[in-house]
């Protein structure tokens, strides 16, 4: 991944509007969307598109792997120097021996989730493209899940 351009803005403005953006697709599976910014947290040092980006991609994995009617949150908190952000789902969750490679290009573990007719066939490069964006932003990015509850995509970004 090339060097990202960072500017000071406001996570806050990026984490609504990303909210705004797939909201009807949300409301269309019954899925309720959750978004909490703690006092403290902006500004951050950001690519502002590509960090958007990011978030699109894990709430819209989230949006194909969560049930009608679960709850999907995405969260930023400041911790010290960075930011944490999270976003939790309650679909299936994620095979432990799958971990690991959640965020290979090309991995789906589709044994492990259940893909709904309405979903559109990816190629698999989501996760690792979002994460190599975290990276580029210097922060990092991991995955815990609890197969059966749901899963939890988090990553760290530097307070400016």
């Amino acid at each position: 991944m090339r060097q990202l351009t960072l500017e000071e803005a406001s996570l806050h403005d990026i984490i609504s509007d990303t909210i705004s953006s797939i909201r009807p697709q949300a409301e269309s599976r019954s899925v309720s969307l959750v978004g909490e910014v703690s006092g403290g947290v902006d500004p951050v040092l950001i690519n502002p598109p590509r960090l958007q980006r990011v978030l699109h991609n894990l709430l819209s994995n989230a949006l194909h792997h969560t049930p009608v009617d679960g709850p999907i949150a995405l969260r930023a908190t400041p911790q010290g120097e960075e930011v944490r952000v999270e976003v939790t789902n309650t679909g299936e969750g994620i095979a432990p021996e799958d971990l690991p490679r959640d965020f290979e290009r090309s991995f789906r573990a589709e044994r492990s989730r259940t893909r709904r007719a309405d979903d559109a066939p990816g190629a698999g490069l989501g996760l690792a493209i979002a994460r190599g964006l975290i990276e580029a932003h210097g922060g990092i990015m991991d995955v815990t899940s609890d197969p059966g509850r749901g899963s939890r995509f988090c990553f760290t970004l530097r307070r400016a």
